[in-house]
């Protein structure tokens, strides 16, 4: 259904005709770009770019009202074209204020298209940071933006889940509600309360991704940096660095490889009990070379076919920040007798001074995350994920890896390494795995789609069969209905609390779940 003349001139009485359009020039530029073998994506009707709560709002009881949908979304990476005609996108670009830093009380308070980077580097001129998603710096801050809200740092800084302080939410249906501290006493310190919380209702371990409501403002909780204000970069993109006398004097990357995975995981254990690492993450060969590299494939390859050469098998990259030179020797000899007892071998090429504090500026800022994903040569298949402890994703990444290799050996999959990607969070209480697979270059069409298609199947199908955690890419009617069974039906309750807020479907919910029966 195509949208009225009526509905568009509604929009534009409330955000100004400047900031509403149906114009196809514009509609298209929002299409999430699909690759070639695909279907053509999905286009909105129209757009509208909102500046406050008030007009979002106003859009939404209009889509009520007139019979039609909307999405809204932020900086806007995946998950956010719709399903169909009729909708409309809210781009929230507009809303873009850091409305709060609270030292004292340790939260910022945000509106949806403040990036990640924008918060951290006003966090670091008063001695904070903050959690940054895992797909870079330039995603949004907002911990209800992102999907899950792993990143680097969620070692030493948690996930979104976690640091979701209070909110401010549109309904689906286009009521403002207030959630936490913020509903009680019109502050923003905490999610919870007075009485039963709300926050699962928006969010637990996943987002709705668009699909009940617009959240408008909300507080996250921030932590202690110890580095300093500013970093003094050289270079350019996407090759900054920190020159060796400016690296900061208690901070430290190394990456080291195992023999075993056993070796790795029990190391990652221990380094996770001991809480030294601000940073950890199990990366592949082929990830540690995209993050060094610039542009230039050939580099890309050649760093990636060496460190494959040196390393004795599955590695981690950690990152020390001490707070003082004492707590940094204490730390560094802690991750040194971790290593040592599993024969841990360090990757010389991290080791360098000039590699080393492009290394720290980098996976502090987040800057290489869709390098270290999208990595050499070959088209993206994707990857398999999940979310549980530690133990359980590295059961999972051994047991989908080895699906992986069987079609690395078939000449399906470029030859990677056949290494994991895991991550621990909260020191190794919760943890994120990836098994990241680029098709071959002789893979056409159908079979490119099918396999595609099978890699997921088998990797959700082992999640239900091992009981390994429930799968981060579960955003779909079928995905749900899938899962829901195993998993005490949340399905049933999450439509249930769809229906609720969103009665008339009016926020366009295809990636998350729809009210059918």
């Amino acid at each position: 259904m195509a949208l009225s003349k009526a509905f568009i001139n509604a929009l534009q009485d409330v955000l100004g005709p400047e900031y509403v359009s149906d114009d196809p020039v514009i509609t298209t530029s929002y299409a999430f770009p699909f690759h070639k073998d695909c279907l053509p994506p999905p286009c909105f009707d129209a757009i509208a770019l909102p500046k406050s709560t008030e007009e979002v709002q106003a859009i939404v009881k209009l889509c009520n009202s007139f019979g039609f949908q909307y999405k809204a979304s932020s900086t806007g990476w995946l998950y956010c074209d719709p399903a169909g005609p009729g909708c409309v996108k809210i781009d929230l670009r507009r809303m873009n204020r850091i409305i709060e830093i609270n030292e004292k009380s340790m939260y910022a308070v945000v509106e949806p298209y403040v990036t990640g980077g924008q918060l951290q580097a006003e966090l670091m001129k008063r001695g904070l940071n903050c959690n940054l998603n895992g797909a870079g710096a330039n995603c949004s801050g907002m911990p209800l933006a992102a999907h899950v809200g792993l990143g680097h740092l969620s070692q030493s800084g948690s996930y979104s889940e976690r640091n979701q302080l209070a909110l401010e939410w549109v309904t689906g249906d286009g009521e403002i509600v207030k959630l936490g501290s913020l509903g009680s006493v019109g502050e923003w310190f905490s999610a919870d309360g007075p009485g039963p919380s709300l926050r699962g209702l928006v969010r637990g371990d996943q987002t709705p991704l668009g699909g009940l409501g617009v959240y408008t403002k909300a507080a996250v909780k921030i932590y202690h940096w110890p580095g300093p204000y500013t970093f003094p970069m050289e270079g350019k993109s996407p090759k900054y660095y920190v020159k060796e006398e400016n690296i900061p004097e208690n901070f430290l990357v190394r990456y080291y490889s195992f023999k075993t995975l056993e070796d790795l995981v029990t190391a990652v254990l221990k380094a996770s009990e001991a809480e030294i690492a601000t940073e950890l993450m199990v990366f592949n060969p082929s990830m540690m070379a995209a993050n060094m590299a610039t542009q230039n494939i050939e580099e890309e390859i050649a760093l990636f076919n060496e460190f494959k050469k040196t390393m004795q098998g599955p590695g981690f990259m950690i990152l020390i920040a001490g707070n003082s030179k004492a707590d940094f020797a204490y730390k560094k000899h802690v991750m040194e007798q971790i290593v040592a007892e599993h024969d841990g071998m360090s990757l010389a090429p991290v080791e360098d001074p000039v590699n080393q504090g492009g290394f720290i500026w980098r996976y502090f800022r987040e800057t290489c995350s869709i390098k270290e994903t999208g990595r050499v040569q070959t088209e993206i298949c994707g990857s398999v994920g999940g979310t549980d402890s530690f133990t359980l994703i590295s059961e999972f990444i051994r047991k989908v890896n080895a699906f992986k290799l069987k079609a690395i050996k078939e000449g399906k999959l470029y030859d990677d390494g056949g290494m994991p990607f895991m991550q621990p969070t909260e020191h190794g209480h919760l943890a994120h795995g990836e098994t990241l697979c680029k098709i071959a270059l002789s893979v056409k069409g159908e079979e490119k789609l099918r396999m595609h298609q099978e890699f997921f199947d088998l990797g959700h199908q082992l999640c239900i069969d091992e009981h390994l955690g429930l799968p981060q890419d579960i955003w779909n009617d079928h995905s749900h209905d899938h899962m829901g069974p195993h998993t005490d039906n949340y399905h049933v309750w999450l439509r249930k609390l769809k229906k609720t807020f969103d009665p008339n479907g009016a926020s366009e919910s295809s990636t998350y779940i729809t009210p059918i029966e």
